[in-house]
């Protein structure tokens, strides 16, 4: 078995089992520890753009390689997705917790 090979049978696997673990996890860690990328976590970003954008426009890909990209590339953004929403109900939560103000206040409306 060449080094390719190896990769391919090991490598694929990995990557799906990983964004289904990176799904896990934004559904089971408290909501407060979800951040924004910083820094090389935008490597992260550009990595999901890349399985993306080879699933959706790989041509020259054969249909397996498309299909795991583009599976590996929905659930890392329903991960991250996941984990945004549950981490902007938390604040919210913890606001009206705290009697602060909502961060956009609302026009009141006229009566007319």
């Amino acid at each position: 078995m060449s080094l390719w090979e190896a990769i391919w049978r090991l490598g694929v696997p990995l990557i799906v089992v990983g964004a289904a673990v990176a799904v896990t996890v934004a559904f089971s860690e408290p909501p407060r520890k979800f951040s924004r990328p910083r820094g090389s976590q935008w490597a992260w970003a550009g990595l999901w753009l890349m399985t993306a954008g080879d699933a959706a426009f790989g041509n020259d890909r054969s249909s397996f390689e498309r299909a795991w990209k583009g599976t590996t590339a929905l659930l890392v953004a329903v991960a991250v997705i996941v984990a945004a929403w549950r981490h902007h109900r938390w604040r919210n939560r913890v606001r009206l917790a705290d009697g602060s103000p909502p961060l956009v206040a609302r026009p009141r409306r006229s009566d007319s």
